[in-house]
């Protein structure tokens, strides 16, 4: 419940931005704190960024019309597992 209203309001957020003629900067944030490794940390991006654009759509925002400002995709901050920069970029970027 609490990711559905988070994405509900950044994406009414999104639409009245540009509704008055502004670029809106989506940032879905997902705190890092934890120890779980950078491959919970993807699962849990995907459900929130996926419910964020959903939201977005079903508000009619142009998603060529907004900044999207995703966090990065890492282990948890007090997680033994550590990752080198370019396996960051890659599972930020899938």
């Amino acid at each position: 419940l609490a990711v559905k209203e988070a994405a509900w309001g950044l994406a009414r957020y999104a639409a009245i931005s540009q509704d008055n003629g502004l670029v809106p900067i989506v940032e879905p944030e997902i705190l890092l704190d934890g120890e779980h490794n950078i491959d919970r940390t993807f699962e849990v991006a995907q459900k929130v960024w996926a419910e964020v654009f959903f939201y977005l759509a079903e508000n009619n925002v142009q998603f060529e019309g907004i900044l999207l400002k995703p966090s990065m995709v890492t282990p948890g901050a007090e997680s033994k597992e550590k990752a080198s920069p370019a396996t960051v970029a890659d599972y930020t970027l899938k």
